[in-house]
Protein backbone atom coordinates (compact mmCIF):
# COMPACT_ATOMS: atom_id res chain seq x y z
CA UNK A 1 0.00 0.00 0.00
CA UNK A 2 1.36 3.41 -0.90
CA UNK A 3 1.74 5.95 1.86
CA UNK A 4 -0.43 9.05 1.90
CA UNK A 5 1.21 12.05 0.18
CA UNK A 6 1.32 14.10 3.37
CA UNK A 7 3.29 11.40 5.15
CA UNK A 8 5.63 10.93 2.20
CA UNK A 9 6.35 14.63 1.99
CA UNK A 10 6.99 14.74 5.72
CA UNK A 11 9.72 12.13 5.23
CA UNK A 12 11.18 14.16 2.36
CA UNK A 13 11.15 17.30 4.47
CA UNK A 14 13.53 15.92 7.07
CA UNK A 15 16.62 17.37 5.47
CA UNK A 16 19.74 19.22 6.55
CA UNK A 17 19.22 21.22 9.70
CA UNK A 18 15.84 19.67 10.45
CA UNK A 19 17.48 16.32 10.99
CA UNK A 20 19.89 17.78 13.51
CA UNK A 21 17.55 20.00 15.50
CA UNK A 22 14.30 18.02 15.71
CA UNK A 23 14.36 17.76 19.50
CA UNK A 24 13.77 21.45 20.11
CA UNK A 25 10.66 22.90 21.74
CA UNK A 26 9.86 24.64 18.46
CA UNK A 27 11.43 22.18 16.01
CA UNK A 28 10.15 23.73 12.81
CA UNK A 29 10.99 27.29 13.79
CA UNK A 30 14.47 26.32 14.92
CA UNK A 31 15.06 24.22 11.81
CA UNK A 32 14.14 27.17 9.59
CA UNK A 33 16.42 29.52 11.48
CA UNK A 34 19.40 27.20 11.53
CA UNK A 35 19.01 26.28 7.86
CA UNK A 36 19.00 29.96 6.93
CA UNK A 37 22.11 30.52 9.05
CA UNK A 38 23.87 27.56 7.42
CA UNK A 39 23.04 28.78 3.91
CA UNK A 40 24.18 32.30 4.68
CA UNK A 41 27.54 31.06 5.92
CA UNK A 42 28.00 28.99 2.77
CA UNK A 43 27.07 31.96 0.59
CA UNK A 44 29.59 34.24 2.27
CA UNK A 45 32.34 31.71 1.60
CA UNK A 46 31.42 31.72 -2.09
CA UNK A 47 31.61 35.51 -2.12
CA UNK A 48 35.05 35.29 -0.54
CA UNK A 49 36.42 32.56 -2.80
CA UNK A 50 34.55 33.07 -6.08
CA UNK A 51 33.48 36.73 -6.30
CA UNK A 52 31.60 37.69 -9.43
CA UNK A 53 30.41 34.17 -10.15
CA UNK A 54 26.94 33.14 -11.28
CA UNK A 55 25.41 30.19 -9.47
CA UNK A 56 22.82 27.55 -10.24
CA UNK A 57 20.83 26.48 -7.17
CA UNK A 58 19.54 22.91 -7.04
CA UNK A 59 16.31 22.95 -5.08
CA UNK A 60 13.68 20.45 -3.91
CA UNK A 61 11.50 19.47 -6.91
CA UNK A 62 8.66 18.42 -4.60
CA UNK A 63 8.14 22.08 -3.69
CA UNK A 64 6.68 22.55 -7.17
CA UNK A 65 3.68 20.38 -6.30
CA UNK A 66 0.48 22.11 -5.28
CA UNK A 67 -0.09 19.70 -2.40
CA UNK A 68 3.32 20.15 -0.80
CA UNK A 69 3.28 20.56 2.97
CA UNK A 70 3.89 24.15 4.06
CA UNK A 71 6.68 23.04 6.43
CA UNK A 72 8.67 21.62 3.52
CA UNK A 73 8.16 24.68 1.34
CA UNK A 74 9.21 26.90 4.24
CA UNK A 75 12.36 24.83 4.76
CA UNK A 76 13.41 25.33 1.15
CA UNK A 77 12.66 29.04 1.28
CA UNK A 78 14.80 29.36 4.40
CA UNK A 79 17.77 27.95 2.51
CA UNK A 80 17.20 30.31 -0.39
CA UNK A 81 16.79 33.27 1.93
CA UNK A 82 20.09 32.48 3.60
CA UNK A 83 21.85 32.24 0.24
CA UNK A 84 20.48 35.56 -0.93
CA UNK A 85 21.43 37.27 2.33
CA UNK A 86 24.99 35.97 2.12
CA UNK A 87 25.50 36.54 -1.60
CA UNK A 88 24.24 40.11 -1.64
CA UNK A 89 25.08 41.74 -4.96
CA UNK A 90 28.52 40.14 -5.30
CA UNK A 91 27.33 36.82 -6.74
CA UNK A 92 24.31 36.34 -9.00
CA UNK A 93 21.83 33.51 -8.73
CA UNK A 94 21.36 32.57 -12.37
CA UNK A 95 18.51 30.18 -11.65
CA UNK A 96 16.82 28.16 -8.96
CA UNK A 97 16.26 24.81 -10.64
CA UNK A 98 14.54 21.54 -9.77
CA UNK A 99 16.20 18.30 -10.88
CA UNK A 100 14.08 15.71 -12.60
CA UNK A 101 12.90 12.89 -10.36
CA UNK A 102 13.10 9.19 -11.04
CA UNK A 103 9.74 7.96 -12.42
CA UNK A 104 9.12 5.82 -9.34
CA UNK A 105 9.93 8.75 -7.05
CA UNK A 106 7.04 10.73 -8.48
CA UNK A 107 4.58 8.01 -7.55
CA UNK A 108 5.93 6.50 -4.34
CA UNK A 109 9.15 8.13 -3.09
CA UNK A 110 9.00 6.33 0.24
CA UNK A 111 9.61 3.03 -1.54
CA UNK A 112 13.06 4.25 -2.62
CA UNK A 113 13.94 5.26 0.93
CA UNK A 114 12.82 2.18 2.84
CA UNK A 115 16.39 0.93 3.43
CA UNK A 116 18.10 4.33 3.41
CA UNK A 117 19.36 6.33 6.38
CA UNK A 118 20.01 9.86 5.21
CA UNK A 119 19.36 13.51 5.94
CA UNK A 120 19.27 14.31 2.20
CA UNK A 121 16.62 11.95 0.78
CA UNK A 122 16.51 13.79 -2.55
CA UNK A 123 19.94 12.29 -3.31
CA UNK A 124 18.16 8.97 -3.82
CA UNK A 125 15.11 10.35 -5.63
CA UNK A 126 16.52 12.56 -8.39
CA UNK A 127 17.19 11.03 -11.79
CA UNK A 128 20.83 10.03 -12.39
CA UNK A 129 21.17 12.71 -15.07
CA UNK A 130 18.93 15.24 -13.31
CA UNK A 131 21.78 17.54 -12.30
CA UNK A 132 23.57 17.27 -15.64
CA UNK A 133 20.50 18.30 -17.64
CA UNK A 134 20.05 21.47 -15.62
CA UNK A 135 23.75 22.32 -15.65
CA UNK A 136 23.74 22.11 -19.45
CA UNK A 137 20.65 24.32 -19.63
CA UNK A 138 22.37 26.94 -17.49
CA UNK A 139 25.85 26.83 -18.96
CA UNK A 140 26.61 30.38 -17.82
CA UNK A 141 26.50 29.27 -14.18
CA UNK A 142 29.97 28.21 -13.08
CA UNK A 143 28.97 27.09 -9.59
CA UNK A 144 26.27 24.63 -8.55
CA UNK A 145 24.90 25.17 -5.05
CA UNK A 146 22.85 22.19 -3.94
CA UNK A 147 20.30 22.46 -1.15
CA UNK A 148 19.38 18.79 -1.62
CA UNK A 149 22.68 16.90 -1.53
CA UNK A 150 24.42 15.09 -4.39
CA UNK A 151 22.96 12.38 -6.67
CA UNK A 152 23.58 8.93 -5.26
CA UNK A 153 25.05 7.81 -8.62
CA UNK A 154 27.74 10.46 -8.30
CA UNK A 155 30.10 8.61 -10.65
CA UNK A 156 27.47 9.01 -13.39
CA UNK A 157 27.21 12.77 -12.94
CA UNK A 158 29.19 14.31 -15.81
CA UNK A 159 29.47 17.66 -14.07
CA UNK A 160 31.27 15.97 -11.17
CA UNK A 161 33.90 14.59 -13.53
CA UNK A 162 37.29 16.27 -13.35
CA UNK A 163 37.00 17.21 -17.03
CA UNK A 164 33.98 19.41 -16.30
CA UNK A 165 34.55 23.02 -15.26
CA UNK A 166 31.51 23.02 -12.95
CA UNK A 167 32.16 23.63 -9.27
CA UNK A 168 29.93 22.59 -6.38
CA UNK A 169 28.98 23.96 -2.98
CA UNK A 170 26.69 22.01 -0.64
CA UNK A 171 24.33 22.87 2.19
CA UNK A 172 24.32 20.25 4.97
CA UNK A 173 25.14 17.30 2.69
CA UNK A 174 24.97 13.65 3.69
CA UNK A 175 27.75 11.71 1.98
CA UNK A 176 26.76 8.28 3.27
CA UNK A 177 26.36 5.87 0.38
CA UNK A 178 27.53 8.54 -2.06
CA UNK A 179 31.19 9.41 -1.46
CA UNK A 180 33.92 8.14 0.86
CA UNK A 181 36.45 10.26 2.73
CA UNK A 182 39.12 10.11 0.04
CA UNK A 183 36.65 11.11 -2.66
CA UNK A 184 35.59 14.10 -0.58
CA UNK A 185 39.17 15.17 0.11
CA UNK A 186 40.11 14.87 -3.56
CA UNK A 187 37.07 16.89 -4.66
CA UNK A 188 37.75 19.67 -2.16
CA UNK A 189 41.47 19.84 -2.80
CA UNK A 190 40.96 19.95 -6.57
CA UNK A 191 38.44 22.78 -6.33
CA UNK A 192 35.56 20.68 -7.67
CA UNK A 193 33.86 20.96 -4.29
CA UNK A 194 34.46 24.55 -3.23
CA UNK A 195 32.88 24.37 0.21
CA UNK A 196 30.14 22.75 2.24
CA UNK A 197 28.52 23.28 5.62
CA UNK A 198 28.05 20.60 8.28
CA UNK A 199 26.65 20.63 11.82
CA UNK A 200 29.35 21.36 14.37
CA UNK A 201 30.28 18.49 16.67
CA UNK A 202 29.38 19.44 20.22
CA UNK A 203 27.37 22.43 19.04
CA UNK A 204 24.51 23.96 21.05
CA UNK A 205 21.81 21.61 22.26
CA UNK A 206 18.25 21.63 21.06
CA UNK A 207 17.07 24.14 23.66
CA UNK A 208 19.83 26.70 23.04
CA UNK A 209 18.31 30.05 22.03
CA UNK A 210 19.74 31.79 18.98
CA UNK A 211 21.36 35.18 19.43
CA UNK A 212 21.07 38.13 17.09
CA UNK A 213 24.66 37.90 15.82
CA UNK A 214 24.26 35.47 12.93
CA UNK A 215 27.99 34.97 12.44
CA UNK A 216 28.43 34.01 16.08
CA UNK A 217 25.49 31.62 15.83
CA UNK A 218 26.91 30.07 12.66
CA UNK A 219 30.24 29.52 14.38
CA UNK A 220 28.52 27.83 17.32
CA UNK A 221 26.32 25.54 15.25
CA UNK A 222 28.15 24.78 12.01
CA UNK A 223 31.47 23.97 10.39
CA UNK A 224 32.44 25.42 7.04
CA UNK A 225 34.50 22.81 5.22
CA UNK A 226 37.06 24.01 2.67
CA UNK A 227 40.42 22.92 1.33
CA UNK A 228 42.02 24.49 4.41
CA UNK A 229 40.40 22.14 6.93
CA UNK A 230 38.84 19.15 5.16
CA UNK A 231 41.58 16.66 6.00
CA UNK A 232 41.72 17.70 9.64
CA UNK A 233 37.94 17.45 10.04
CA UNK A 234 37.76 14.02 8.45
CA UNK A 235 40.50 12.87 10.81
CA UNK A 236 38.96 14.35 13.96
CA UNK A 237 35.22 14.09 13.22
CA UNK A 238 34.76 11.19 10.77
CA UNK A 239 31.15 10.76 11.91
CA UNK A 240 30.25 13.92 10.00
CA UNK A 241 31.22 12.31 6.73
Amino acid sequence: MQQKPALIFLVLGIVGAAAWFFTQADPQGTALLTRELAARGLAEELVRSLPGSKILVMSNPFTQRADIAKAIADMEQAGLAGLRAGLGTKITIGAVAFPELRPEARENPAALLSDVETTTPLSFLVAPDGFDKLIKQHGDCAVVVSLIGLPVELNECQAWNAASSSKFALLLPDFRGIADAQTIIKAVKSGKLVAFVLPKPGGPGGDAPAGKDWKAEFAKRFVLVTAANVEQLIATSPELF
